[in-house]
């Protein structure tokens, strides 16, 4: 079991190794009765004191999540959270003792995709099949398809066709591009890793939104980076706090989310969007603009932050496969043609190139006027579905809930109290209504979002949302005195 812990954050060593054990355990990862690692080994891979170890395995078990036997060591508790439909028979599992780099996408994941555990999944940002046209596009081309074409290698860039078809595909978007800018990535996570790979070393300094996307911090995190948090506003990014960042660390990227925010679904406001450009030039970073939800808008196309790029500083990440279906899933990195062929260089060692198969099926649609008029209707058919959620909400919400409602994308953010727990409420949502939600503090890479979380409105059938929108709201009720309780008790 590899253990991350960052010594750039102002989260405790102590705290960061807590929730190392507790993410595995609650997750599933970490099986009922499986044997810890001993403090001493545990000290060894985390190199934090043996006494820090003590500490958090006397917490572990304080909370009921591990048990000790004298002279044997620590166990996993029975745990209720367990995704496993069968127990392990024997417990000294020689796969236990592999050593893994699982990092908190992996423990999300694998909570939020199992169907049979979660009957209403309200965590993952996604939309339902109802609103993907993936069977027209399978239609379509096998109605028309070139096998010849399939029997090849594509170039490690990506299908020429395909990256034609992106290049005209941003026009719209107000962005030039040519074949020597593109390179086609499978998924919007391959192209994080993508950049990452390419351009961050250990101790490099990244900057984020905070809140931002889960996946994201992780493939930063697993490079070695120094993870600066900047907060995020309804206006977009603080430009006061990254300028002060800037002028006090050697910044190397900024990863930002300008469209339809993931997850609190802001959009950055144009003023806002040219000052960060600024900054880019004067303290000399690149920028990683992930626009994975830009053509889900409801009231006007959002000007992305690439379209103002006059030095080639932005890589920008167009998303396809939220729109498309996520059986077809492609991205595109948008950027100067030298950086570009660094990207290329690096890519060639990582997954050779995107499939062929999913940039032929895709190039076949996108931009095309099926495509385009299928994009109409999903824009129209959200609009009208967050309208209906959002009076619901306001009928049954309390006042101390603040819901962020997005002009776009997929998610509502959801801000309670400082004093609530919104792990409590994630465990007993899961238990006693099997409903999922996004925990807003693995949006973080430091110690926040204990009282947030996200929740998608758009994956689930309609009667689905809105039921689970009501029981989430009735548990937050009867929640809300024990929090109360607990921050007023001189032992929290």
């Amino acid at each position: 079991m590899k253990i991350f812990l960052d010594r750039h954050s102002k989260t405790s060593l102590r705290q960061q190794l807590y929730d190392e054990f507790e993410n595995r355990i609650i997750s599933g990862i970490l099986t009922s009765n499986t044997p810890l690692p001993s403090i001493r080994t545990v000290s060894k891979l985390s190199e934090v004191s043996a006494m820090t170890v003590v500490k958090v395995y006397e917490q572990l078990e304080s909370n009921g999540l591990i048990y000790k036997i004298q002279g044997k060591g620590s166990f996993v508790a029975n745990n209720r959270f367990t995704l496993d439909d069968q127990p392990l028979e024997n417990n000294d599992q020689w796969q236990d003792k592999i050593q893994d780099y699982v990092v908190r996408a992996g423990f999300t994941q694998r909570t939020l995709r199992y169907k049979n555990v979660t009957s209403y999944n309200l965590g993952i940002a996604s939309l339902h099949e109802r609103f993907l046209p993936t069977a027209y596009i399978m239609d379509n081309y096998l109605k028309h398809y070139d096998l010849k074409r399939l029997l090849k290698y594509p170039p490690v860039e990506g299908d020429s066709i395909m990256i034609e078809k992106v290049c005209q595909y941003v026009i719209d978007k107000g962005i030039d591009a040519n074949s020597e800018n593109v390179v086609i990535t499978s998924g919007s996570q391959s192209g994080i890793n993508l950049v990452a790979q390419t351009f961050i070393a250990h101790g490099d300094v990244v900057v984020i939104e905070s809140p931002s996307f889960p996946g994201a911090i992780d493939v930063f995190k697993s490079r070695g980076a120094k993870i600066i948090e900047v907060p995020m506003t309804p206006n977009g990014i603080d430009v006061n706090s990254l300028l002060v960042i800037c002028e006090n660390n050697p910044v190397k990227l900024l990863y930002t989310m300008p469209n339809f925010h993931n997850p609190t679904g802001f959009s950055t406001r144009l003023n806002v969007l040219k000052e960060i450009l600024e900054l880019s030039k004067e303290h000399n970073f690149l920028i990683l603009e992930d626009d994975s939800w830009g053509d889900l808008y409801f009231e006007r196309l959002e000007r992305p932050l690439k379209s103002m790029d006059d030095e080639g500083r932005v890589l920008y990440l167009v998303g396809l496969s939220k729109t498309l279906g996520p059986s077809l899933k492609l991205s595109a990195i948008i950027t100067d043609s030298i950086l570009r062929q660094k990207l290329v260089n690096a890519k060639s060692s990582i997954d050779s190139s995107a499939p062929l198969i999913s940039q032929v099926i895709v190039s076949s649609y996108l931009g095309s006027v099926a495509h385009k008029q299928h994009l109409i209707w999903v824009r129209h058919e959200l609009k009208m579905l967050l309208s209906r959620v959002k009076s619901h909400l306001n009928a049954i919400a309390p006042p101390y809930l603040k819901v962020s409602y997005p002009h776009g994308g997929l998610v509502l953010w959801i801000t309670l109290p400082p004093n609530f727990d919104c792990k409590l409420l994630y465990y007993k949502l899961m238990t006693d209504e099997s409903i999922t939600v996004l925990l807003g503090e693995h949006c973080y890479s430091s110690i926040n979002g204990n009282n947030q979380f996200r929740v998608c409105f758009s994956y689930e059938e309609e009667a689905h949302v809105l039921e689970s929108l009501t029981k989430i709201v009735h548990m937050i009720e009867n929640l809300k005195p024990l929090m109360q309780q607990c921050s007023q008790s001189p032992n929290t």
